[in-house]
């Protein structure tokens, strides 16, 4: 067989369907390493396939980077990405000489996680740099971890989230020109030289690389990879470019209700298709047109479904959205026998990300490139025929004339009298000094007036113009909506006609060397250089809400009778038990004050004997409490809005299961906290292990096993006469599969230093050999790998880890137990760079290559990038001192060297050799113990 056709079969028995002549052309480019810069094809033709040709070209071409990275931005439900990665991961498994080519055994599955949803990364992509893998995730969750700050990740995981990201991997960023500032930040990454490693080191860093997906936008100078004649010849493209789509628009009345109009539209289609999508622009109009229809289906006793999908719902119930889709076949390809009619009323989460196809819709307009977006999500394989009515309310015209500015001269003052002048003139100077002030307000009330109606006269002149464009490229369109509609409208209107009915490109700032620099020292908690990352992922754009993200749970680590929490106590319960992307609600601030406070208000009122309660703690990125953060049910009833507002803007709140606010994982204000679920409150045990730890009251907790061990307890209440003590424990997973990476020193069964160091070597060896090392670069790290520990021979390690009193000491793993408090701020990794000084096999390396290895041994926990805590017991501070300012001049000598990800990229190498030793000391154990 030839090899196009061998590849054409993988294709086909992955997919189910075989390849079109687009997919041959591209996967013939990336086999010989020409990646276009955009990919440009109309939506419904299969662009999530691009990871399919991806993984094929690397088995025919392996200097392609092995982990594809695909990014999506709206946060919602499920999307096709995530489940075509599921489904080539399944279906490889059926081809076992394609994965023998991509260097998977038999028995390995191909790593695919998802940085969003339920099952929120399970880490497979860490585990081994030398085997392809495939990441999911929104822009949020994958830019913060490439920029070093990583949501929802520990400090000192970030920089291997980072170096495993920012090298060796293919970023592909879908609907791009929903995100112009995000696309930029990649092309910067992947051509800015001032970034990357200097000259003699480029070879040896697997290169960073993005591709940007687009089924409209703006046109640029970039490379585009897009249809040519020849793929109209393949019968699917041609159907589903021209799937029949037939477009209605009604232009109404400035302050026509659109809530009344879409409702009213939408129910007139009822009879004519069983899937009604609505698509509107604001949340508060979706739930308003849901509750209109729900009143008509009440009135006509019918028994048709209604569904949001919207934003601003909690992670968790977006999973049961996704079987009420299934059912309802509100999903491409769905095969569900309908036997009701069913409505989708969705806003902006449901226009891209996730494949979505209806029968018919209804929708206000909006600009042109999220109209592309919802026409795709009707009769997106061509197989009937689609009814489309878009329904334009003009918005207020400006005035007719721009405001003119206040002809008024800017006051003086007047002058001053002489000293020797009497009381006349002082008293004359008192009253035009009078009238000077009052001059001075009304002139300046003036310009201030005059700025403000020439501002609100410029956006509602931008507004109106922008609906303007918007309305005028629809109605070229006419009544054929079908993709090759589409195509023919973009071939033909002038580009600046199109682009005045985009969305505008929001500013940006450039990214630069120095600030990557700073956001890379992630050991430092606080830096005066480190700006938030936000504008560099979705640009400055000052009409949008502020959010704030919520979770709730039973326990909040506040102590009952204490004023406020402990700094110290919370920052350690989160650490341990850090909010997850499933409990979370991603909701604007504005929204979130409205249903708090009513909600405190209201059970204050009713519960006055529950005023000093724990209510909410609110917490930095980083998981630690913020000033003035932590508030009881009485303070928080009693917040005004504005201070609320600055609590809580860009910051993580966790509230008390009690106080309520959701219901079906949206915020309202009525619902108590009967059916509410928490992550530490009836989460199923199936979500516990997938997370990686629980949180249980200690009276009904389980007990420590092989796969849960304890690791933190919290006193929330002390024994009293009248109440028994109550204490929170956190448990990690430890079982089979367990995706908690690192070098755990407490582990489920005991291993020496030697031992460990043995297995740890040999890892890292297999590694280095599939990462094509030079031979020096795998004699530096592999030694690095077998001292790396060392400073686990301190006997005040031993002790405080609690490793068994026998001939094996001393240990790398024990059971726990000890009290990890007598440690003091001892870091092994701190003591190993002494224990290695006088290592031979590390003194003969070469100053350079000395550096590295001597770098990795003290970062591989993530510290020393750039300080280290200066405490080993029984060296003077003065060593101590300089010891740790080596590390930190040593971290800064490799990062000018290597760049800020290439450095990152051998610290994530390192550390993952140490974490699959680990899993493998364990596996052995249990196999042992089996036996």
């Amino acid at each position: 067989m030839a090899i196009d056709e061998k590849f054409e079969a993988y294709f086909q028995g992955i997919t189910g369907f075989p390849m079109l002549r687009w997919q041959r052309r591209l996967f013939q480019q990336l086999c010989e390493n020409r990646l276009p810069d955009t990919l440009d094809l109309p939506t419904g033709l299969g662009k999530t396939t691009v990871m399919v040709l991806w993984l094929l070209a690397r088995a025919e071409n392996p200097s392609l980077p092995k982990r594809l990275v695909y990014v999506v931005d709206r946060r919602v439900v499920v999307d096709q990405a995530t489940q075509v990665a599921e489904e080539l991961k399944t279906n490889l498994q059926e081809m076992p000489e394609l994965k023998s080519m991509l260097g998977l055994s038999e028995q390995e599955s191909l790593p695919v996680s998802t940085l969003r949803g339920q099952y929120a990364d399970n880490r497979q992509w860490l585990a081994d740099p030398t085997k392809p893998a495939i990441i999911v995730g929104t822009i949020d969750m994958i830019g913060s971890r490439l920029l070093f700050e990583g949501y929802g990740v520990s400090r000192n995981m970030r920089r291997y989230h980072a170096g495993f990201l920012g090298a060796d991997s293919l970023c592909i960023l879908d609907e791009a020109h929903l995100c112009w500032p995000f696309q930029a930040l990649l092309q910067s990454i992947a051509a800015d030289k001032s970034l990357h490693p200097i000259n003699g080191k480029q070879l040896l860093i697997p290169p960073f690389k993005c591709l940007s997906l687009s089924a409209t936008g703006k046109q640029t100078e970039n490379q585009a990879f897009g249809l040519e004649a020849e793929d109209y010849d393949d019968a699917l493209v041609a159907k589903r470019l021209n799937a029949e789509k037939q477009l209605t628009l009604e232009i109404k009345n400035e302050g026509d209700a659109i809530v009344e109009l879409l409702s009213e539209s939408a129910w007139q289609l009822k009879d004519s298709g069983k899937r009604i999508l609505i698509f509107c622009n604001k949340r508060e109009h979706a739930q308003k047109i849901k509750d209109e229809l729900d009143k008509r289906i009440k009135q006509d006793k019918a028994h048709h479904q209604t569904n949001l999908l919207v934003g601003g719902r909690r992670v968790q119930e977006r999973q049961t959205l996704v079987e009420w889709l299934t059912v309802n076949g509100f999903l491409a390809g769905s095969q569900t026998p309908l036997n009701s009619v069913a409505f989708l009323v969705a806003t902006s989460a449901g226009e891209v990300g996730i494949d979505l196809d209806a029968d018919h819709m209804v929708c206000d307009l909006v600009t042109f490139e999220r109209m592309v977006q919802r026409f795709g999500r009707v009769n997106r394989r061509g197989e009937k025929q689609a009814h489309i009515k878009v329904i334009a309310v003009p918005p207020k015209a400006p005035n007719v004339k721009s405001p003119v500015s206040p002809d008024l001269a800017e006051p003086q003052p007047p002058a001053i009298p002489p000293e020797n002048a009497d009381k006349a003139a002082l008293k004359q100077y008192s009253q035009d000094q009078k009238a000077f002030i009052k001059a001075q307000k009304d002139y300046a009330k003036a310009q201030e007036d005059y700025a403000q109606q020439l501002a609100s006269y410029q956006q509602s002149t931008k507004v109106f113009q922008s609906y303007q464009a918007q309305l005028g490229v629809i109605e070229r369109l006419g009544a054929d909506a079908s993709p090759a509609g589409i195509a023919a409208l973009k071939n033909a209107i002038p580009v600046d006609e199109l682009n005045r009915a985009l969305s505008e490109e929001p500013l940006r700032p450039s990214l630069s060397r120095p600030v990557v620099d700073a956001w890379s020292m992630t050991s430092l908690e606080q830096h005066s250089a480190r700006p938030d990352i936000q504008p560099w992922l979705r640009g400055w754009q000052p009409n949008d809400e502020p959010e704030t993200t919520l979770a709730w749970r039973e326990c909040l680590p506040w102590r009952d009778n204490d004023a406020l929490p402990n700094v110290a106590e919370v920052k350690a319960f989160f650490e341990n038990a850090p909010i997850h992307l499933s409990e979370t609600l991603e909701i604007p601030v504005r929204e979130a004050i409205k249903t708090l406070l009513k909600r405190a208000q209201k059970l204050w009122k009713e519960n006055p004997q529950d005023s000093d309660q724990p209510a909410l703690i609110a917490l930095n990125r980083s998981g630690e409490l913020v000033r003035n953060g932590a508030l009881t049910l009485r303070q928080l009833a009693e917040q005004s809005s504005d201070d609320l507002k600055a609590l809580l803007t860009n910051r993580q709140a966790v509230i008390a299961r009690w106080l309520g606010g959701l219901k079906d994982g949206l915020l309202n204000d009525a619902a108590d906290s009967e059916e509410l679920k928490t992550l530490d409150y009836q989460w199923t045990s199936d979500l516990q292990t997938t997370i990686g730890y629980r949180i249980q009251n200690d009276a009904e907790a389980e007990q420590d096993s092989a796969a849960w061990h304890t690791v933190y307890r919290f006193i929330a209440k002390t024994d009293t006469e009248d109440d028994a003590a109550e204490t929170w424990r956190i448990q990690v997973y430890r079982g089979a599969n367990s995706q908690r990476l690192g070098d755990p020193a407490v582990s489920r069964f005991t291993q020496s230093l030697e031992k460990h160091h043995d297995l740890a070597g040999r890892e890292m060896a297999a590694i280095a050999q599939g990462l094509n090392l030079t031979a020096e670069f795998v004699e530096l790290i592999v030694a690095a790998m077998r001292r790396h520990d060392l400073g686990k021979q301190r006997g005040l390690w031993q002790i405080a880890m609690n490793a068994p009193a026998d001939d094996g000491r001393p240990y790398a793993k024990t059971l726990g137990g000890g009290n990890p408090r007598l440690l003091a701020g001892y870091r092994h990794e701190f003591g190993s760079l002494a224990d290695v000084a006088n290592d031979a096999t590390i003194n003969q390396l070469p100053t350079e290559l000395q550096d590295l290895a001597l770098h990795l041994i003290a970062s591989h926990h993530g510290y020393a990038c750039p300080v280290i805590a200066p405490i080993d017991p029984g060296a003077p501070p003065s060593v101590l001192a300089e010891r740790a300012q080596q590390a930190a001049l040593r971290f800064a000598r490799l990062q000018r060297q290597w760049g800020p990800w290439g450095l990152a990229w051998w610290e994530a190498v390192f550390r993952s050799a140490d974490h699959r030793a680990s899993q493998i000391s364990d596996e052995q154990a249990e196999m042992e113990g089996k036996a």
